[in-house]
């Protein structure tokens, strides 16, 4: 009896140890490739997961370092944008065994390097989707849907008010593609384009046109802003309104959108 006493107390103890030691590796070995990432995994595992890149550092200027590789060889699971939009992790991502990672949205809402898809609430939701049955984890869309559905319809309505005022929008960098198809919004024009490639003379002279006319009720300026470019050819009279396309300063998804949104709603002519 003692004997038996003893082995079941054995048994109890591994396997509380194994349940407690799969829970940590849940919790701790999912490798978001970026914050936007880390705040969809967050939205599905409710469990917040460093992601790979620092929150303020910009894909386009990032080098992998003996220290990330490592990170992407450790995780259990990392979960990242593809070769084409992050194509900075190709290379080590292509040792890692397939089960081992999952790439958010390949389909037909994914686009190239530069245009940023994750501003796009349907791009997502798709990747929300997509980890929440790999995880075989329940998880709702209807409060998400919703929510959308909300910020859709100020969106409308501020754009009604622009259109009657014969105005638009200007952003800095054109990154935020997937939020204006989303919401169906269209920037007059931009000063770089999604892969950073720096306006010519005759961007500059439309630009300025635009802004000579009054057509335009407010520039969005991300992190990569040079706003002596801007002072050049707008002034100093066009409203400037800066976004986070990184997502650098939300907590969650929604936050993420939302920001993007009263970026949007912030943006109108002096009175």
């Amino acid at each position: 009896m003692l004997f038996n006493l003893r082995a079941y107390a054995c048994l109890f103890l591994l396997t509380a140890l194994g349940s407690s030691g799969a829970s940590a590796a849940d919790a701790t070995n999912i490798l978001p490739s970026t914050q936007a990432v880390s705040l969809l995994v967050k939205e599905v595992t409710g469990e917040r997961h460093l992601p790979l890149l620092p929150a303020n550092v910009s894909p386009h200027d990032f080098s992998l370092r003996p220290s990330h590789i490592r990170r992407l060889q450790g995780a259990q699971l990392v979960v990242w944008l593809g070769p084409k939009l992050e194509p900075y992790l190709a290379k080590v991502m292509a040792q890692i065994p397939e089960h081992r990672q999952l790439i958010i949205n390949q389909g037909p809402l994914a686009a190239k390097y530069g245009q940023h898809p994750w501003t796009s609430p349907a791009y997502l939701l798709q990747g929300m989707q997509q980890l929440s049955q790999h995880l075989g984890k329940a998880w709702s869309s209807a409060a998400w849907q919703q929510k959308m559905h909300h910020i859709q319809e100020q969106i409308l309505h501020h754009r009604l008010a622009l259109t009657q005022k014969q105005q638009g929008y200007l952003v800095y960098h054109d990154g935020i593609g997937g939020f204006e198809a989303y919401f169906g919004l269209k920037h007059l024009a931009s000063f770089t384009d999604a892969d950073d490639r720096p306006p010519g003379a005759k961007q500059m002279a439309l630009i300025a046109q635009l802004a000579k006319q009054q057509k335009v009720a407010c520039i969005l300026t991300d992190h990569e802003v040079k706003h002596r470019l801007i002072d050049a050819v707008l002034g100093l009279e066009v409203k400037r309104i800066p976004i986070d396309i990184l997502a650098a300063n939300s907590d969650h998804l929604v936050d993420y959108i939302l920001a993007l949104q009263q970026a949007i709603l912030a943006c109108h002519s002096k009175p």
